[in-house]
Formats: C-alpha cells, sequence, structure tokens
C-alpha cells in the first residue's frame, strides 16, 4: 500500500481499498480514537511487534505520536470486502458504519 507510513483521511483509506479490491492488507490502522470517523486522519503502519515478554510492541510512528491500535489490514479489507459483496452500490458511509460495527461487535454488518 503506498501510502503505509502516512496520516491518511478515512475516505481515502476506504477508496484505495476499493479500487484495489483489498489486495495489499500489509497494514494497520492506528488513531486517538478506538472508533472510525469519516473526516479523520489515521496513521497506515505496519503490524505491531511481539517483544521477548509477549508485549505488543507498535511501530515507531505510532508510539512517537502515542496512537493506538484500531484495525489491522486484515481485517479491514475482510470489513471492505464484505460490504462490497452485499451492497455493491454502498456509499462510504456503509462502509464506515460497517467497519465500526465490525470494531464493536468483531461481527460482520448484514447490509
Amino acid at each position: 500500500m503506498s501510502i503505509k507510513g502516512n496520516h491518511v483521511k478515512l475516505d481515502d483509506i476506504i477508496k484505495i481499498m476499493i479500487e484495489t479490491r483489498c489486495e495489499d492488507d500489509n497494514f494497520c490502522i492506528y488513531g486517538l480514537d478506538g472508533k472510525l470517523f469519516e473526516d479523520k486522519e489515521y496513521l497506515v503502519s505496519g503490524y505491531p511487534q511481539v517483544d521477548e515478554n509477549d508485549n505488543e510492541v507498535y511501530p515507531q510512528d505510532a508510539v512517537a505520536k502515542g496512537l493506538s491500535y484500531i484495525y489491522s489490514g486484515e481485517q479491514f479489507a475482510d470489513v471492505i470486502l464484505s460490504v462490497m459483496e452485499q451492497k455493491p452500490s454502498a456509499k462510504n458511509q456503509d462502509f464506515i458504519d460497517a467497519l465500526n460495527y465490525y470494531l464493536e461487535n468483531d461481527d460482520f454488518l448484514d447490509l
């Protein structure tokens, strides 16, 4: 994903994932909130590493800004693909609703 290592608006992340049919899910999304908002930017970076004590260590760019893990690229892609399959005419808000539903329920939203 060419946006990796950058702060990117949620709309743009969704748009790229739709356009590429989620071909690259090797990233994580970090932010200040535990929920996704349309008008906010999120850090797209690497996966957390696990140290010798089995603790997750976030990428330095996330730690430096005090950001928390929100989404893995795999989960994000799975939700985007689910929405695309269920509702080909989905609007941006449909994707955001489905992404937040998954965060809260660990389940896919039925559209």
